[in-house]
């Protein structure tokens, strides 16, 4: 006897021949917790980028400071000269008296850190050491180019302490003699671990390789550190280590300028903080 295929019967509560389909309480539900969700992993993601800008940002400094060591290995213990000037003549050798124009000197990094001319780095001291041009740039720093390709990412976060081989030396009409030291053996009077060599420089005050502090101004930032780490900044020192520091300033925090609006002619540091105080212990000593 032969048998037809019975036709199974419609859910319960739902009309026998129509689809079965979401309502509307339902969607609103699922994307609720799409949203919910969404909420609660994006605070994750940020937090997670932020992590991997920061290990990224030391990795840099690490390079940095191989080839600022590597350097001095190669020079007899002599420093990168570090050479006050925004204008970009190259270096071919640390001996190339067209290193930069009226300076009878190489630096470590060439021009404003404004122009986007990766020539500028690569015509650098250390450049052969580093060997990227890619490590002079923290990927938290979005800054654009005013000068050459305009519009594009500049090429360099980092600057390096003045009193690091200066040309020329930041002295002043004090009695105070501030050392500007010449060779990596000269840093052990006041500890290699604690000598700032590069640092990120605030995008306010970045020009020059040439970053400034100066101890006979003890209520005055000359130069700003960045803050592209959640109120952090990062920098390296002369024993290879290097460190994101946390600021507190509110001077730094708010991008202080000075009156004329110059935030390089320097500006009050917040009373309240210890931070400039901390910076000028660790870019040079008095004697």
């Amino acid at each position: 006897m032969k048998t037809e295929n019975a036709t199974p019967l419609p859910p319960a509560g739902q009309p026998s021949g129509q689809p079965i389909a979401f309502t509307l309480i339902e969607m609103l539900v699922v994307i609720l917790i799409i949203a919910i969700l969404a909420a609660l992993l994006l605070p994750a993601l940020a937090a997670a980028k932020a992590k991997g800008q920061n290990t990224k940002c030391l990795s840099n400094l690490h390079q940095l400071q191989i080839g600022w060591t590597s350097y001095t290995l190669d020079n007899a213990d002599k420093l990168a000269q570090n050479v006050a000037s925004d204008a970009g003549h190259y270096a071919t050798s640390g001996t190339d008296p067209l290193a930069q124009p009226g300076q009878q000197w190489a630096s470590w990094v060439l021009g404003d850190a404004d122009n986007s001319d990766p020539a500028l780095l690569t015509h650098g001291l250390i450049y052969s050491y580093v060997g990227n041009t890619k490590v002079y740039k923290c990927p938290a720093d979005i800054k654009t180019s005013v000068i050459g390709n305009v519009g594009s990412l500049t090429l360099r976060s980092y600057a390096m302490n003045a009193w690091m081989d200066g040309i020329p030396a930041w002295q002043n009409n004090t009695n105070a003699h501030q050392v500007n030291f010449r060779k990596l053996t000269d840093i052990n009077a006041m500890s290699t671990a604690n000598a700032n060599v590069f640092i990120e420089e605030s995008p306010n005050t970045i020009n020059d390789g040439y970053w400034v502090q100066n101890l006979c101004q003890p209520t005055i930032w000359v130069d700003s550190p960045a803050h592209y780490h959640v109120r952090g900044g990062a920098m390296s020192f002369a024993d290879g280590h290097a460190q994101i520091r946390t600021w507190h300033d509110s001077q730094i925090l708010n991008n202080a300028t000075n009156s004329a609006g110059q935030a390089w002619n320097g500006f009050p540091c917040d009373p309240t903080s210890s931070d400039l105080s901390w910076m000028q212990a660790h870019v040079t000593i008095i004697q």
